[in-house]
This record gives C-alpha cells, structure tokens and sequence, in this order.
C-alpha cells in the first residue's frame, strides 16, 4: 500500500492519495472515490483500507482513492463553505501526489509532458463515501451543490437541506434519519420502488439512474456492503456537465460492449504504435454496400475508453447500423489539430487508419464520418479539410479553435494550417463539406462574438461552402440568439424524455446558389458546459447520414 500525503502550499489544505497501480495512463477509464472521514490520519486512513477491502476493490475498478483532512472543527462543525473548500481543492487536485504547477504552453493549456505525468480520474465518475461528520458533509453537498458528484454513499449523518428541492444525486443511505430518506426520494424520483442486491430501491420512471438506495439489512459500511454499492450504484452512473449542477446519466459496461482493441498496434505500417478501440454492429444486418463508418477523436487528456463514454455512438452504431472507431492519439494525451511539424504527425495516422478500416472491415467508402470532441473536434475538422475526398460529412462538439482559447484572435485561412491546406485543395477541385457542429451555452466562447474561436470556425466552414459570411456582432452588440450570426432558417428541438429540460437552438446556413443546400449548422446545446450530452452525438449523426462522398469528390444527398 502506497500512501501519498499532498499538501498544498497556497492554504495548507491536505490530503491522502492512493493510486491504482504504477501505469498513470491507459487506453482505460479511470474513476474516483473520496472518502470523508472525522479523524484523518494515516494510521486510521491504513485501517480503514484494511477494514474495508479497498486496495483489492479500487485497483480490480481501477478507482483513485482521496481522503481529504478536513477542515478545524472538522466535517460537521465546520462552515459548509470551509468544507466544500477542502473538498472541491481535493477533487481538483488528486491527479498527481505534490502541488508543483503544469506547466503551460502559449495558449495557457499544460504541455502534453505535464499532462503525460498526471493521473486522469473523469469529472464524471467521483464518488463521494462519508461516516461520521463527513457523512453530514456529503449528505449537504449533494443536497446542496452536486454537479461534481456522480453518487454518494453514507453512513448517518445530517445534512443542512436547502429549503427548495434542488437536483438529482444517486445515493445510498445507512441509517439515514427520515427527513432525508423523505428529501433524496423526493429529488431522485419516486416512481417505481424495488427489491434489488439487498437494497430497497426507489428512482424515477423516466431515468432509472436517479436512485435512492436503503439497504434491506445492514446499519453499517463494510467491505461487502461497499463493493455492492460499487457494482449497484457508483459504477452504473456518472454525472455529466450538461446542465448548471449536472445531469445523471449512465455508465458504460465495458464488458459488455463487444470492442475490438487494437493496443500498442504496429499494423498502420508507419512503424509507429498506435491504440484505438473498433466496434462493429452487432444487431443490425448489414447492407449490401457495407456500413458506414464513423471515427470519434477524443477530447485533450482523453483516451479512446472516456471517448466511448462520452460520446456512446457504439450503441447508435448498434441501432442505426454503422461500425465506430475510438482512437487514441499518438502522444497518448490530445491530438496534433494544427499540424506541429515538431510534433507527431497525428494527420497521417488518422488517413492510415481509415484506409485500413475501409480495406480490412465490410465499410461502404462512400459513407465516411468524422466527429470528436474539444481538441478531437479540432482533429475532426483537421481529416475533414485533408482529405475530403474520403470524407462524407462531419459533426464534431465543443470545438474552441482555431484561435486563441479563451481570448480573441482574428484568423483567415492563411493562419491555420489544415484550413490553408483544404482551401489549397479546393482550387483542385471545389469540394463541399456538410458541418453540423455543437457546442454549449456554458462554453469559454458564448455567447459567440467577433473575433473569437467559434467566429473564426464558422466563417471558415462558411466561406469553405460557399456560404455568405456575414460579419459577427461585436461586444455590446444586438445578438439574440448568443450564437453570433443566426441562421437562414433557426429550429428549437427537444429530443429527450429523460433529460426533459435539455433544448438545442439549431442555426442553419445554405449556399448561395440555385441548389442551396444546408452546409453549415450552428448548434446551440443550451446550458450545457464542456461535455457531450444525451443527445449531442445522435443529432450530428442525423444530419451526417444523407450525405455521400461519391469517388470523383461530389457530394450525394440521399432521402434516408
């Protein structure tokens, strides 16, 4: 057992770590569990892991373990600020064992080396345990502020519930008094109530992963009652950054989903290794042309596992018919959009891989997709603009380039190397690219104004389509939609029954000819922040399958 003690310097806050192993990065999810106890010491930290099994548990689930020290006065004492304090510089803190600063690069985001040296546990999957005081910590803080917990598990405890009901948290209550079975019921959804592993469960009809979970028998947490909350509540959900305090979604069972792994795999033929994950049909018959294939890159300091979490396109893949492609990048951390010369060439890999799926798999070559998310998205844009002659259409998410991240930079297509490239390719021949891209309200650049990375996108696609580029409002500027430039036409869809409240406000742009065919589409997913929601990568998909690349470059519209 390997115990780290990391204090940080700024206030002297401290924790505890413990790491699943040597490996920091894998082609693997990694997931988080804190636990809150009242007296945070080694020795009690080394006794508890002992009691409760947790080495064997966390490194088979391959979780990171912290046990924040918490604040004077201690969990149920202290001033719920004090503690969320402590709390939220843990969770933000718990991907390397000391405090020294990333390093950055120009654009203010840490190196790839920095990166490469942290570990990686998702926002998405921190689990929170608490006895003691710390119990009546969590209890608050998933009563109160939740959007940075998956699921909770407690033991007593009681919290300060806010006087309105505020949102969802899957959780499991030991001993839990009736006021807050009553609160957590109330927020989860009451809808069905069942028997279920030893638990009284009760969760809404419309998203079953809104769970209120009392077990049948047991007062207390031990090794079994943890590791059966593990399989039962913490590993089935994950909480997405898709609304201001989060959206409870599902997990990924990984063994269920019939990848294919291609893992350190010399086979491109560029003698350089290469990792990605395939996933082909399984309930769909195939046509006679082949499916069509679409390839998701993942965001920066993702891997092709949080891709697949994320996005789930395998599963649209198994209902819709078309086979999925999670790669990984080839400096195991983010992807070279812009085309670095120092940097690996990740544009050549992404064609070779393509290539080998269209000669190697049943592909209908003309029905290639490309998507990705936040740097992966850039990478999309960057295969889309190489080499269009293999690519149909593309729909990519929350994309902050080309430009300055966070900042204003005005660009032309001189400036970014995949655009000068493709616009070099369209003197050849005049290609046109179908865009459907999404990004969220909550983003560093929305609302959208001049000069800044989504402006600089959408021109470039704009002017790419033949698309009349109209100039976007500067600040303090009318601009109603917060998307810049509206559309031609505009629609407000609402695509989910179990996140009811989520909306996209769709902008669509047409050429400016005779055939005036919609080319461009500015998606606004409407407080959602970095991340993929339910329906972002299904909505993509049903714009992108009418188009067909056909072998002399057009482009082919079918009636689907």
């Amino acid at each position: 057992m390997k115990l780290y003690l990391k204090t940080f310097e700024k206030d002297g806050t401290q924790m505890y770590l413990w790491y699943p192993g040597e490996k920091n990065r894998t082609p693997f999810k990694r997931r988080s569990m804190t636990i809150l106890m009242d007296a945070c010491t080694e020795a009690n930290v080394e006794a508890l892991m002992d009691a409760w099994d947790l080495e064997t548990l966390a490194m088979e689930k391959q979780m990171i373990l912290c046990f924040p020290i918490p604040p004077s006065g201690g969990w149920a004492v202290a001033p719920f600020e004090a503690c969320r304090h402590v709390f939220d510089t843990c969770q933000m803190g718990m991907g390397k064992p000391d405090d020294k600063p990333l390093p950055r690069n120009a654009f203010g985001i840490p190196t790839t080396e920095a990166m490469l040296a942290t570990w990686h546990p998702m926002n998405d999957t921190k689990y929170v345990v608490g006895i003691g005081g710390g119990a009546s910590f969590a209890l608050t803080l998933g009563a109160c502020a939740p959007a940075n917990v998956a699921a909770i598990l407690t033991e007593g405890g009681k919290p300060l519930l806010p006087e309105r009901a505020n949102s969802p948290v899957p959780i499991c209550l030991i001993k839990g008094d009736p006021d807050t079975v009553a609160y957590f019921r109330q927020v989860n959804g009451m809808d069905v109530t069942e028997e279920s592993a030893g638990f009284t469960v009760t969760h809404a009809a419309h998203n079953p992963w809104q769970m209120t979970m009392l077990p049948v028998r047991k007062d207390r947490i031990d090794a079994g009652l943890l590791r059966s909350v593990c399989e039962h509540l913490f590993l089935p959900v994950r909480r997405t950054n898709t609304c201001p305090n989060g959206d409870v979604e599902p997990s990924m069972n990984m063994d269920a989903v019939g990848f294919e792994y291609f893992l350190d795999d010399f086979r491109l033929g560029d003698g350089k290794k290469h990792t990605w994950f395939t996933h082909v049909p399984a309930t769909v018959e195939m046509p006679e042309s082949g499916w069509p294939l679409v390839m998701f890159y993942h965001g920066g300091s993702d891997n092709p596992a949080e891709a697949a979490e994320m996005s789930k396109l395998h599963e649209l893949g198994d209902r819709e018919g078309f086979i999925t492609v999670y790669p990984w990048g080839s400096d195991r951390c983010g992807w070279n959009s812009a085309m670095d010369p120092s940097q690996a060439d990740d544009a050549d890999y992404c064609n070779r891989l393509i290539d080998y799926m269209i000669e190697h798999y049943p592909v209908d070559r003309e029905r290639v997709y490309v998507t990705g998310f936040s740097n992966g998205a850039a990478m999309a844009q960057t295969v889309a603009l190489l080499h269009p002659e293999k690519i149909a259409a593309i729909f990519h998410i929350d994309s902050n380039w080309p430009g300055k991240y966070g900042g204003y930079m005005a660009v032309t297509e001189a400036d970014i190397t995949p655009f000068r490239l493709g616009f070099e390719r369209k003197r050849k021949y005049d290609y046109l690219m179908p865009v459907w891209y999404t990004y969220g309200s909550r983003e560093i650049s929305f609302p959208v104004y001049r000069e800044s990375t989504q402006q600089n996108q959408y021109d470039l696609w704009k002017k790419y389509n033949h698309i009349p580029v109209i100039p976007t409002p500067e600040r303090g500027e009318d601009n109603p939609t917060g998307c810049g430039v509206e559309g031609e036409t505009s629609e407000i869809i609402r695509p989910t029954d179990r996140h009811r409240e989520h909306w996209y406000h769709v902008q669509r742009f047409y050429t400016a000819d005779e055939a005036h065919l919609n080319l461009y589409n500015f998606v606004t997913m409407h407080d959602k922040g970095h991340d993929i929601a339910e329906k972002d990568a299904e909505l993509g998909w049903q714009y992108v399958r009418q188009f067909r690349r056909k072998a002399d470059g057009s482009l082919e519209i079918c009636q689907m």
